[in-house]
């Protein structure tokens, strides 16, 4: 019989934090069971002078003064593997995602710091209906509150506003079948200035 060992099983059973905070499709608790069975849920955090993007996926980039609401797990070295595979991250530092680390109050077993992925791209592209779908049950999976819904749906209108892919959000896009783009939720615009500015953008067709 032949074993077929992958090259990320040879890596030593240990991870620098088993703190994860999670932003976009991983707070959907019903897709972490799949994707890493073993992970906990420790509940919402709005992490401070970070903030949501979207590049066709959900980023997030250090913004000073801004809010990212999101989710933390406890995850296992198992589940960082499965994590690493579902965001195409490298060691190298080349793959779609990198890893960043966020000080932290040392928790009572001593962890000092929490990982987050963060993507390479520099591109703006909104997400897709489904993918934005995903997230809205990821925030209900974490109970969030309104002044999160409302950042979701502020980058959701900042990447029409801003849209500006790359070959990377392209790609993508073409990869997934050319899905039907998420629009911003207007209800919480009661001056209609989001749509006003939204007749007034210029369309970027890809």
């Amino acid at each position: 019989m032949t074993i077929l060992i992958r090259s990320e099983d040879l890596r030593p059973a240990k991870i620098r934090t088993p703190l994860m905070f999670a932003y976009g499709s991983n707070l959907n608790k019903e897709q972490m069971s799949r994707r890493c069975p073993a992970a906990r849920d420790l509940g919402r955090l709005r992490l401070p002078d970070w903030q949501l993007v979207f590049r066709g996926v959900a980023d997030v980039i250090r913004e000073p003064g801004a809010a990212c609401y999101g989710g933390v797990w406890r995850i296992t070295p198992q589940c960082e593997r499965a994590l690493d595979r579902y965001e195409a991250y490298l060691p190298n530092g080349n793959g779609i995602y990198r890893k960043e680390y966020i000080p932290i109050k040392p928790t009572p077993d001593g962890v000092k710091e929490m990982m987050v992925y963060v993507m390479n791209s520099s591109g703006i592209y909104p997400p897709s209906e489904w993918y934005l779908q995903s997230i809205e049950e990821g925030y209900r999976d974490f109970r969030m509150p309104k002044a999160a819904y409302r950042k979701l749906d502020q980058a959701v209108w900042e990447s029409w506003a801003e849209k500006a892919p790359t070959n990377i959000e392209r790609e993508r896009h073409r990869r997934k079948g050319r899905p039907v783009l998420a629009v911003p939720n207007y209800e919480e615009d009661p001056e209609n200035e989001l749509r006003q500015a939204d007749s007034r953008r210029p369309r970027l067709v890809l």
